[in-house]
């Protein structure tokens, strides 16, 4: 196995540890803007690669897309409520728009100092 698909591995296993962490604090009621946007984040960042690696990773390309294209939306509604994005262009600029969302997490994933490729 490629070390990019170990690095695949080990982003995946992040998120889900961080998606049952906000479980928890959604269940306590403690769950913040910051915590939401953390996942959020890496949730798109992680989905943009698997739609990278789809063919490698054998995985339904057409799954991938609806899912980068899904978790690129959340991301970029959640800044767009919080006004929480790092990038140069925020989610309100007119560039953004649907097709080219993808891009509006790669460029808060690079802000961020993680791997959206």
């Amino acid at each position: 196995m490629t070390e990019d698909l170990w690095s695949l591995m080990r982003s995946t296993h992040e998120v889900k540890r961080m998606c049952d962490e906000l479980r928890l604090s959604d269940t306590a009621g403690t769950t913040t803007p910051e915590q939401e946007r953390k996942y959020c984040l890496h949730r798109a960042a992680l989905a943009q690669r698997h739609l990278a690696a789809a063919v490698a990773t054998r995985s339904n390309p057409e799954e991938a897309l609806q899912d980068a294209e899904l978790t690129a939306s959340l991301l970029w509604k959640h800044d767009t409520l919080h006004g929480s994005h790092r990038g140069l262009l925020p989610p309100a600029h007119p560039g953004w728009k649907v097709p080219n969302l993808g891009d509006y997490v790669r460029q808060e994933a690079e802000a961020a100092g993680l791997n959206p490729h």
